[in-house]
């Protein structure tokens, strides 16, 4: 059972965290007061990759990609991964990063770029272009990118990835939703990099489907598993429902979608935001936004539960902030959301995580943020290394200024343990990535990483990393 009742804080020094360091430069925030989006991986060695937008506002602005490589234990100096091999983004816009990096050291960072208006190729009409840099393991010294797709820059505004994963081989898969003008759907296609290759054509996952919001998930012999929501704008939607699709090693082909959610029609809401994850078995774990936090488990290759709301609200005038899923290769998942409580005298999101069984059960939801002091909790965070001896929930403190992280033990959430200060000027704009990694089958030492945002001079990335 889990622990019934928060505990306060305490510092990073005494419970296994390293202190935060700056591993980016000061920049200039975004000028559409857009959170500034970052990501991060680490493997079992300690190697780890970051990213995150950056933006300037000279020469009639733009944004770009800013990375950096932690080894040895020590932060390379930042670099422009999105203006190496003479691919500059100085006039255009490259957004939203996703990173992963191998058992073996392969890193790949993915981003979306649009066009200037500018731009002689496509004048007057620019593209939007899928675009993923790989550093390979047998060459750690070069980075390669490559265009895997382009469109027409329309459809539905809203913030588009590249969700990437790497296999402990260092087979690489990338994931995207891209408008198609003739089609006038958003198509979610998906590209593989097997180690020492080229990129393979994009697939078309879902012909015939309007899908946004893919979610992709690798494990350790390279089984894949995406999940994507029905787009609830569709020219003939009649409802949105999460559709599931999947590949059984690095190079097989990819499964006939199937719906793994319930059907919600517009005229009752929407579900969105769908996030899978995968065991050493190649059997899968899916939450999403529906009626509350919602989840499926795949009990074999034919058999899934039904949906069932795992995290709920506490009343009705509460709402949904971010969404995250953790799972070990045994199957056990770590399911977590903030939720927003707009009763008068309270005005602020707490975190609530349950616990989920190989078996689809899922444990009571409980509130790991103290719902007697002013924590305002957003930007929720799950990390959970393979071999499931390191599960966390991490998130932003935006009352007090502070990234948390609370660590499972048992069947018990610690104390929450402050990494690090200084984070976003509103709560919306505020980020956190996590991620943890281990031996895919050994119990062991498992080692985590977190990054997040400081805006309060300028706009800055700081890191800070556990290891058991």
């Amino acid at each position: 059972m889990l622990v019934s009742a928060p505990v306060p804080p305490v510092l990073a020094a005494a419970s296994g965290w390293s202190g935060s360091t700056a591993i980016s430069p000061v920049g200039q925030p975004d000028p559409t007061r857009g959170s500034q989006l970052s990501d991060v991986a680490v493997n079992a060695g300690g190697l780890t990759i970051a990213a995150w937008d950056q933006y300037t506002y000279n020469n009639g602005g733009g944004a770009s990609i800013g990375a950096a490589v932690q080894s040895g234990g020590r932060w390379a100096a930042p670099f422009t991964i999105s203006d190496i091999q003479g691919m500059p983004s100085t006039g255009g816009f490259s957004m939203s990063p996703r990173v992963a990096v191998g058992a073996d050291g392969t890193m790949a960072v993915s981003w979306t770029y649009q066009e200037p208006v500018s731009d002689p190729v496509n004048y007057p009409n620019p593209v939007q272009k899928i675009r993923v840099a790989v550093r390979p393991a047998a060459d750690p010294t070069t980075w390669t990118i490559s265009d895997l797709d382009q469109g027409p820059i329309g459809g539905v505004a809203i913030t588009q990835f590249v969700p990437v994963a790497v296999d402990d081989n260092g087979n690489v898969t990338a994931v995207w939703s891209l408008w198609d003008g003739t089609a006038n759907k958003h198509l979610v296609k998906a590209a593989t990099l097997p180690k020492g290759r080229t990129w393979s054509a994009p697939v078309n996952l879902a012909p015939g489907v309007d899908g946004i919001f893919p979610s992709l998930a690798i494990n350790s012999r390279g089984d894949a598993a995406v999940a994507f929501v029905i787009s609830a704008w569709a020219y003939n939607s009649t409802g949105t429902n999460v559709q599931y699709v999947c590949r059984s090693g690095p190079i097989a082909a990819w499964g006939t979608p199937e719906v793994v959610s319930e059907s919600l029609s517009s005229t009752v809401g929407y579900i969105t935001n769908p996030v899978v994850a995968l065991d050493n078995n190649g059997l899968a774990t899916v939450a999403y936004f529906g009626d509350g936090v919602e989840a499926v488990r795949q009990l074999s290759v034919t058999a899934w539960t039904s949906p069932q709301a795992v995290l709920t609200a506490p009343n009705s005038v509460s709402s949904y902030g971010s969404i995250d899923l953790g799972i070990d290769g045994e199957g056990n998942a770590v399911l977590a959301a903030s939720i927003f409580d707009a009763t008068i005298n309270v005005d602020r999101s707490s975190v609530f995580v349950a616990l989920g069984a190989p078996d689809g059960t899922w444990s009571a939801q409980q509130q790991l943020t103290d719902p007697t002091v002013p924590v305002d909790a957003y930007a929720t965070r799950v990390a959970v290394s393979p071999n499931g001896s390191l599960a966390l929930v991490g998130w932003i403190d935006h009352y007090h200024g502070v990234a948390q992280v609370s660590k499972l033990t048992g069947s018990l959430w610690g104390k929450a343990t402050t990494i690090g200060k200084s984070t976003a000027f509103s709560a919306f704009q505020e980020v956190l990535s996590l991620d943890a990694a281990s031996d895919s089958t050994v119990v062991g030492p498992a080692k985590a990483r977190a990054i997040w945002k400081s805006a309060k001079s300028g706009t800055q990335i700081y890191a800070a990393g556990y290891s058991q």
